[in-house]
């Protein structure tokens, strides 16, 4: 009979560092700092920056050169190839803004998850059993996360159900934080987060910061109110990695952002020249200010730093002929600022705007500009955007990562946006079945 526990007690030993095994579930956070050049970070002492927090990551962790992000570099299509690892042409996310000729919806973003038509890392975790959480993250609207707070801003009057925004409906009462109406933006989402951790620990976290983004529009990078705000995010990225690490030293900390940033001086209001071409038509002034366009042929989608130029219909040859000529005349003309026209087969090769027949990639300091009236060319100093072709170095965002099995003071050099997602799929122990490329070696 001894013989025999001696046997049972010798095979739970055995057993028993395998089910711990199998029941450890990993726990990894990733925080986007909307705009962060990874300059702020790489370069800190050279822009007089103190972030303690986000140069912990370049002595202590695994980082990146830069990233070199997807067409067109900006917040929503990047976000969600950071959570697919497919380019926007693919996961359906082409642009901020939904393109609306005839402007009837202004104001609309792709705020739901039902437009995203691939695969994303938290619906893969949710798959593998392990909690997720989401707060301001973009094109998450009724996304299948257990503690949710989505980013939305709704343009006009919808039915959505108040889990669509917030899960459970009452997670923000849960959660029990008093922030007044005084507080910014990331402060709040800042507190939200650390609030969700503390009570929930879920497995996989994502928050987006935003301020440094709106600094940099009204100032530009390397302002000094966009130095203000970053050293007052690395604050904020303390916080929430803090709260993570005490509930779970062994996590993986990765810090991203979804676009660099350029100064700009100038405007260009590509509409306003295709009004002025005959291929946009208007109603009188004053007779309809709202919803003003007639019937067009061709219309930019502006994108800041591009701008997809859509046929009503692609098939009218002679329409794409009076584009072409129209775009070829500007682009020969200095002041407008063109890099580069692509025609719609390197749109495709580019990932994205598929319904494209050209692209408009300006230089940095001009980007494009809003209005189907008035001057086609208006100066605007002292500003920023982004949202150029990807392969301008200014536009490259930002990859770092620390925590247990992560490398100490690797450079990965310059990475691909798309290989985020694989890297995240591989600390969380999921799968992306329609990723193609690999994930970064970390170790």
């Amino acid at each position: 009979m001894l013989s025999k526990v001696i046997i049972l007690v010798s095979a739970f030993a055995i057993l028993a560092p395998v089910r711990a095994q199998e029941t450890h579930k990993p726990h990894v956070l990733m925080i986007s700092i909307d705009g962060m050049k990874p300059e702020y970070v790489t370069h800190a002492e050279e822009h007089g920056l103190k972030l303690p927090t986000l140069r912990r990551f370049v002595a202590q962790g695994t980082y990146a050169d830069g990233v070199e992000g997807v067409l067109p570099t900006v917040t929503y299509p990047s976000h969600t190839t950071m959570v697919t690892g497919v380019s926007p042409a693919q996961h359906g996310i082409v642009n901020n803004t939904v393109f609306d000729p005839m402007l009837q919806h202004k104001g609309e973003w792709y705020w739901y998850f039902k437009e995203v038509k691939a695969e994303t890392l938290y619906e893969a975790a949710d798959q593998a059993s392990l909690t997720t959480a989401a707060v301001g993250w973009p094109v998450t609207v009724g996304a299948p996360i257990d503690y949710l707070i989505a980013e939305f801003a709704q343009s006009e009057t919808v039915p959505l159900p108040p889990s669509a925004t917030t899960r459970p409906t009452d997670l923000k009462d849960k959660l029990n934080i008093k922030v007044s109406d005084g507080v910014d933006g990331d402060d709040r989402k800042t507190a939200w987060t650390v609030g969700i951790i503390n009570n929930y620990n879920p497995n996989f976290v994502i928050a987006h910061l935003d301020d440094l983004d709106h600094q940099e529009h009204s100032h530009g990078p390397f302002s000094p109110e966009a130095n203000r705000t970053i050293e007052k995010i690395d604050g904020q990225a303390s916080q929430i990695i803090d709260a993570e690490l005490a509930q779970n030293p062994d996590a993986k900390i990765i810090i991203v952002s979804d676009h660099g940033f350029v100064r700009v001086d100038h405007h260009v209001a590509l509409n306003a020249l295709l009004a002025q071409a005959g291929l946009i038509r208007l109603a009188p002034k004053g007779t309809n200010d709202r919803a003003p366009v007639v019937s067009w042929d061709a219309q930019a989608w502006e994108a800041g730093g591009t701008a997809a130029i859509v046929l009503h219909d692609p098939s009218d040859a002679d329409v794409q002929r009076r584009v072409r000529d129209l775009l070829a005349k500007i682009a020969a003309d200095p002041a407008y600022g063109i890099n580069r026209v692509i025609e719609h087969d390197q749109v495709i090769k580019a990932g994205g705007f598929p319904d494209a027949a050209f692209v408009v990639d300006f230089k940095p300091g001009w980007s494009t500009g809003a209005g189907l009236r008035g001057a086609v060319l208006t100066d605007a100093p002292g500003t920023g955007t982004h949202g150029y072709m990807p392969d301008h170095p200014e536009l490259r965002s930002s990859f770092f990562v620390m925590g247990k099995g992560i490398a100490k003071g690797k450079d990965l050099g310059l990475v691909d946006m798309r290989r985020i997602a694989p890297t995240v799929a591989e600390m969380l122990g999921v799968e992306l079945p329609a990723v193609k490329l690999p994930p970064l070696n970390c170790k």
